[in-house]
């Protein structure tokens, strides 16, 4: 059984009135199956560890719980109908033309890829862009005055991408599931291969450190020292940056030195979600320059509401469901 047909199950549950969204034994081991694969290919030496899909299942099922719960969040689907570029305050907001809109249609490899083997005359799909911000002066009407060098935020948004097209919305919204909880996998491993490479890289200062307290003290133990009984201001500097390193490895050590320390990470990721991946619903009130305007403004603007994503320290993207007609990419595909 697929993940993404464990997703069906899942909300089947939650539908039929299980508002834990439980599943029976048989589709929680196949769910445990698929995760399995993930970690195989990021960190094996995990697997062999006793009671390995006991101890992670409640992790597993948090998280799940935490991702479904994000999906009313974002708004949609909104059209991605060039006719429509000049009637949409998202689709003015988001594109410069109803050409720049076009052209992210067909060069959008997922919704070209889903129209080429499909006989469907629409899809619906996640739009993701990058959302930036950039701090300007300009002039701003205060009344019956300008005001000049006032500061203001423009708001843009580029690197448009296409996710998860699918006949119907729900089966979308069950693809997208399956790539958060991927993505929280990746992001647990990602830390501790991070974590590895510090831990290496404090080693190799470390070694340096020792080397040359040793050259200059002709061998003599000083490394054991506490800082404070060195016999000199270089001596007592060097011995406390000695210290703050071995401090820090010892916590990176604790957290990632073996195979259950490495699984701990990981249930503590998916047991709090929210610290790696988070989504709410914003709305945007963008002047025709992409200023961001006060709710009272009186000003012509485009307003829409847009989910906002943020993965771990990356940037904010803009999210929102989508639909698009295969009329766009004909004679394309």
């Amino acid at each position: 059984m697929s993940l993404k047909s464990l997703w069906t199950a899942f909300y089947q549950r939650r539908v039929d009135g299980d508002g834990q969204g439980s599943l029976d034994h048989e589709k929680e081991a196949a769910i445990l199956d698929e995760i399995e694969k993930i970690v195989r290919e990021t960190d094996s030496t995990i697997l062999p560890l006793n009671r390995f899909r006991k101890r992670i299942l409640p992790s597993v099922r948090n998280a799940l719980e935490y991702i479904s719960g994000l999906i009313p969040q974002v708004p949609g689907p909104v059209d991605l109908d060039p006719g429509r570029w000049d009637k949409d305050p998202l689709l003015r907001a988001m594109f410069i033309s109803r050409e720049e809109l076009m052209d992210m249609l067909q060069s959008s490899k997922a919704l070209k890829n889903f129209f080429r083997h499909t006989n469907a005359s629409q899809a619906f799909a996640m739009l993701v862009a990058d959302q930036k911000e950039k701090i300007f002066f300009g002039t701003q009407k205060d009344g019956e005055i300008f005001r000049r060098d006032v500061p203001q935020k423009a708001v843009f948004f580029e690197n448009f991408k296409v996710f998860a097209p699918a006949l119907e919305l729900a089966e979308t919204h069950l693809q997208v599931q399956h790539l958060a909880l991927v993505t929280l996998f990746r992001q647990a491993f990602e830390k501790i291969t991070d974590l590895e490479s510090w831990k290496n890289e404090l080693e190799k200062q470390k070694d340096l450190l020792e080397f040359k307290l040793r050259r200059s003290h002709n061998s003599e133990p000083v490394t054991e020292l506490n800082p404070a009984d060195a016999p000199d201001n270089q001596t007592q500097k060097t011995l406390q940056v000695l210290s703050d390193i071995n401090r820090k490895l010892k916590e990176i050590k604790a957290e990632l030195d073996t195979p259950e320390h490495r699984l701990s990470h990981l249930c503590s990721v998916l047991k709090s979600p929210g610290q790696n991946l988070e989504l709410k619903t914003v709305s945007l009130k963008l002047s025709r320059m992409g200023v961001r305007l006060e709710s009272s403004s009186t000003e012509p603007a485009n307003e829409f509401n847009v989910a906002e994503l943020a993965l771990g320290q990356d940037l904010k993207h803009a999210v929102v469901w989508v639909r698009a007609e295969a009329k766009y990419f004909l004679g394309s595909l």
